[in-house]
């Protein structure tokens, strides 16, 4: 069809008078731009591959997605609210900052219920909600 491939990793581009962005993960497909290139575009890989129209972009990569005035809204309140009850922390009290200003150290990876793997998974999960 034409894309050629940029240095990010799923992301492609059809060049001409108006380019043609295609991000592609796993088996979700994005498209954007011009609404007749996206239309063409769209019945062409139908020719070669089984696919459905989902529409607008809703949800993708973890992000809630809002289309309004050609302008993109983007939030994460909903991973936020998973990693909340992934690690039990549904009913946690919000805090203006994330440590208590005089917290005093303590070695907890001798304690009983420390698990290191747990910790870890939490971190990239903040990690990634940033």
């Amino acid at each position: 069809m034409g894309f050629q491939r940029s240095e990010a990793d799923s992301l492609y581009f059809l060049t001409g008078e108006v380019p043609l962005i295609l991000v592609l993960y796993v088996d979700d497909l994005f498209l954007t731009r011009d609404e007749r290139l996206i239309g063409d575009c769209k019945s062409n890989l139908a020719v070669e591959f089984e696919m459905k129209d989902l529409g607008l972009m809703h949800y993708f990569l973890g992000l809630e997605v809002w289309q309004r005035d050609g302008c993109f809204f983007i939030r994460q309140g909903k991973y936020a609210v998973e990693i909340l009850k992934r690690f039990r922390m549904e009913d946690c009290k919000p805090m203006a900052i994330p440590l208590v200003s005089n917290w005093r150290k303590i070695d907890a990876s001798g304690s009983d219920g420390f698990d290191p793997t747990l910790y870890c998974q939490l971190i990239g999960s903040i990690m990634y909600l940033g």
